[in-house]
Order: C-alpha cells, then sequence, then structure tokens
C-alpha cells in the first residue's frame, strides 16, 4: 500500500464519519437516545394526532382551507376541461406544489358542492376529467 492510497482511505473514512455525525445529529434532535422507549413524549395540546399538520403549503402558515386556496388558484390558469395531472403542473410552475392527494381531495371536494363538474369519471389509470361549467344542453 503506498502513501496515495493511504491517504484515499483516509478521505474517504472522513467523508462517511461526516454523514453518521449528520445522521447522529438528527436522531438527537428527535429525541432518539438508542433505548426502546422514546426520550421525551411530549403530547402537544394543539394536535391531539401527531401526524396532523405534517403536510404544509410551502410559503404559508396553511390555515384551515389554504389547500383548497391553492387549488382554486390553479383551477383559475386550467384549460376548461383538466385532470388531477394538469392541475399539479399548473401549481408546480407557480410554485405551489402539493401532493396529488391533496388536490385529488379538493377536487373532489370542489364537484361535490357543485364548483367544479365531472366530464368523464376516471377508471384504472386513467384519471377523472373535471370541467369548470356545466355542458351545454344537447340540441
Amino acid at each position: 500500500m503506498n502513501l496515495l492510497e493511504i491517504i484515499e482511505i483516509r478521505d474517504k473514512l472522513r467523508a462517511e464519519l461526516a454523514t453518521v455525525e449528520k445522521f447522529l445529529e438528527i436522531a438527537r434532535a428527535r429525541g432518539h437516545n438508542g433505548s426502546a422507549q422514546p426520550a421525551e413524549v411530549k403530547p402537544d395540546a394543539a394536535r391531539p394526532n401527531p401526524k396532523q399538520g405534517q403536510l404544509r403549503i410551502p410559503g404559508t402558515d396553511a390555515k384551515y382551507g389554504a389547500v383548497a386556496e391553492v387549488v382554486r388558484e390553479g383551477l383559475r390558469l386550467c384549460p376548461n376541461k383538466y385532470t388531477i395531472n394538469d392541475v399539479e403542473a399548473v401549481l408546480e410552475k407557480l410554485g405551489k406544489p402539493l401532493a396529488k392527494l391533496q388536490i385529488a381531495t379538493a377536487l373532489t371536494r370542489f364537484a361535490r358542492r357543485g364548483e367544479i363538474f365531472v366530464h368523464r369519471k376516471g377508471k384504472g389509470r386513467k384519471a377523472t376529467t373535471y370541467k369548470n361549467e356545466n355542458a351545454p344542453p344537447a340540441q
């Protein structure tokens, strides 16, 4: 083994050690101390469900109805007929990406309330097509 190989191995080990240190820091911040039980479990009075509020909208304080408002903003820029994929693409371009589950939930609720209408129900991999207004009556 020559000096160059030893230096190369040392540099690799330093990089791996830095990665391990980052993971340890993350684990300490989350309260994991290596034991079978969590270090401290503090129930949040404002959030009885610990998973509540994990999906956040970038650039907002995530008030009630914030997802619906972002989806409505995306719908204003969509063509008359659109799918969940179209809405997702528009929101990405606006810099307000949402999970497809959030968008789908909002679109379903809008359709149930009559704010938008189902043009063609999806099936399998085919997404449901929505439209902004009722189709004109057949002549």
